[in-house]
């Protein structure tokens, strides 16, 4: 009887071990399709086996486990163009055993297919279902992380940065895993433009983990553009080598093949490697921003020692045309660049040109948002506007140097390298009373120069625009400087602009006694003219006629001076202190090209009042006939009447 009960226990302890292993047979066959790379014999096989009715609960939980994992190879293979037979296995093996072991895992697969087929917003919403069920750490680091890369897809780096952030709290202080959400964050900083703070990080990860990097390609490639960008170009060479070999099939590659190019243009014995690699991004690249880069650096290497016009045009033409039809892109910024200093071969800054067209490339591609473009074209334009200008400026052209001044002001020098120009530039706006923006020029210049040279200079001319401006504080504003700059080298010249705001302001007395601080001598040979023109009106306004007269005579000897009107003015001097023969003196070396109705009134006057009676009628009645003499065929009519008159008295003539 005790044999009997032994041998009926082990029956039934044995049964499930049987069933049990039965199951395993049928999982373990299709396993074998799986596992030998043929999912769709696997999916066939297990499909069969669980339309068997004697399939147990946990057989068909690994049947249904392994077509989920089938289907998810099979996605996979086929680059995920089509995954919704893998989604509805896994999401049919999570709904019918919600608590099997492989639940979260296929969770995270059923997020990850649909991040990599392209569907952002539902691949998001399954890792927030992570979130919500997994509560473990490794599951919570990689919804986040992977939450975190989509918004860096979508340029959602305020989320991107949020994503990582919880990231870091599901992993160890100083761990493998926090350099990981420290590299994923970098990219953030990058795109949140703080380039100097991405590369930082990416060395420090670099250093430690460099796998961390090159294994994953879009950090890779950000580390390589990051060194690039800062000039740290040996290594940005090596690490770019590196990643062509071990990532040449992904798209992060093309990029980089053209950092290795343009660091290959940079050393003339390499040039003709950078001149193939830029050809065969231009060729495989052709309809892409990278492609049409390439080509444009290629072309200027090809033609990089032509100088012919003729040779370069077709190249130019080219340029214009990728211009012309990448509008409002970076593309279009390096082409006018390119444009720009083909330009500069064939052409020269000239005063003559008001449009040219090196200026207008560069002034386009000045304002790129391309830091590398802007700095090229800022500077190599500065230099082409400054050359320019000057010419303008020597030649007295100011309407064309304030047109181009402020048609390009992307492309005026730096301040400390251009403040003659800028002071000319003052001058020349003051010139065309454009008041304004030449008070702004001089005090900018005034404020950085202090009172040194240039800062004198600059308060020397915002003088003479307060005269020329008719400030009514301009005396007290220029004697307050002077009071506190007592030494200037410029004070001659800036006393001589006080007397003229007096002067037209009416206080001759005022401004005679400041003219008479100054000697001639103490001035340069430039302002000489304005001194002794100024000495003289205020002379002539205060009827101290020999002074006027000894005055314009010092005034037609000087540099740069008037000299018609200097001999004009000196005669009328003496004319107006009643010395006739020295007038007429003066009157008769004015050439006959410059004698008008006011010379022949008064050297008709001059002529009677020195016994030339007949030959002073003569000319006033020839003045007097005249239409076009004015007030002066008026005078000369009186002038003769009051001879006449002379004569009927009795009077002498």
């Amino acid at each position: 009887m005790i044999r009997i009960f032994f041998i009926f226990l082990s029956i039934i302890l044995l049964s499930p071990a049987v069933g049990q292993a039965e199951e395993s047979d049928r999982i373990r066959g299709a396993r074998i399709y799986l596992n030998s790379g043929n999912p769709e014999q696997a999916i066939r096989t297990a499909e069969r086996h669980l339309k068997n009715a004697d399939t147990l609960p946990s057989e068909r939980l690994g049947l249904l486990s392994l077509i989920a994992e089938a289907e998810d190879m099979r996605a996979t293979h086929k680059h995920f163009d089509n995954i919704k037979a893998a989604i509805r296995a896994i999401e049919s093996v999570n709904r019918e055993f919600p608590d099997n072991p492989k639940a979260a895992e296929f969770r995270w697969r059923r997020a990850w297919l649909q991040w990599k087929a392209g569907d952002s917003k539902r691949a998001v919403t399954s890792a927030r279902e992570i979130i919500s069920i997994d509560q473990q750490p490794d599951n919570l680091r990689r919804a986040w992380l992977l939450m975190a890369r989509i918004h860096l897809q979508q340029e959602h780096y305020a989320y991107a940065r949020s994503d990582l952030l919880q990231y870091g709290l599901q992993v160890k202080h100083k761990s493998r895993e926090q350099a990981i959400g420290m590299a994923w964050l970098s990219i953030v900083d990058q795109g949140e433009s703080r380039p100097a703070v991405a590369l930082k990080s990416l060395q420090k990860i670099y250093q430690q983990w460099p796998d961390i990097i090159t294994g994953e390609p879009i950090l890779y490639s950000t580390f390589i553009h990051l060194l690039h960008k800062y000039d740290k170009q040996k290594q940005a060479f090596e690490l770019a080598e590196t990643f062509i070999k071990q990532h040449i099939n992904k798209p992060e590659a093309a990029s980089v093949r053209l950092i290795r190019a343009d660091i290959l243009a940079t050393d003339n014995s390499t040039v003709p490697l950078a001149i193939k690699e830029y050809g065969i991004l231009a060729s495989t690249q052709a309809e892409t921003a990278i492609g049409r880069k390439a080509f444009i650096r290629k072309l200027m290497l090809d033609t990089r020692d032509e100088q012919e016009r003729d040779k370069l045009l077709p190249s130019m033409i080219a340029l214009k045309k990728i211009a012309d039809t990448n509008q409002l892109s970076l593309i279009e910024d390096e082409a006018m660049l390119a444009l720009a200093r083909l330009w500069t071969r064939i052409d020269e800054p000239s005063a003559d040109k008001l449009n040219s067209p090196a200026l207008q490339a560069y002034a386009r591609a000045a304002i790129s948002n391309d830091t590398r473009i802007a700095q090229a074209a800022s500077k190599e334009g500065a230099h082409w506007l400054h050359k320019s200008l000057q010419e303008m400026l020597k030649r007295e052209m100011w309407l064309k140097a304030v047109s181009i001044w402020q048609q390009y002001p992307q492309l005026r020098p730096e301040p400390r390298s251009s403040q003659d120009l800028r002071l000319g530039i003052a001058h020349a706006m003051r010139m065309l009373m454009l008041f304004t923006g030449s008070e702004e020029l001089l005090k900018a210049l005034h404020k950085e120069n202090g009172s040194n040279i240039r800062g004198q200079r600059a308060m020397m001319e915002l003088a003479k625009l307060w005269m020329d401006r008719q400030d009514k504080d301009g005396v007290e504003k220029i004697m307050r400087w002077l009071n506190r700059n007592e030494f200037t080298i410029y004070r001659p010249e800036i006393l001589v602009t006080v007397a003229r705001i007096q002067f037209t302001q009416g206080q001759h007395e005022a401004a005679r006694q400041t003219i008479n601080t100054v000697h001639a001598a103490d001035t340069a040979l430039e302002s000489r003219a304005s001194y002794w023109k100024i000495k003289a009106e205020i002379s002539e306004a205060l009827q101290r006629w020999h002074g006027a007269a000894s005055a314009w005579r010092e005034y037609s000897n000087s540099k740069n001076a008037d000299q018609h009107a200097g001999l004009n003015n000196q005669a009328r001097s003496h004319f107006e202190a009643k010395e006739f023969a020295a007038a007429y003196k003066l009157y008769s070396k004015i050439v006959e090209t410059k004698r008008d109705a006011s010379w022949f009134y008064h050297a008709a006057i001059c002529e009677l009042k020195t016994g030339k009676t007949k030959q002073a009628i003569e000319r006033l009645q020839k003045l007097a006939s005249q239409k076009d003499a004015g007030t002066y065929s008026s005078l000369a009519k009186l002038a003769l009447a009051n001879q006449q008159a002379k004569i009927l008295l009795g009077a002498k003539p």
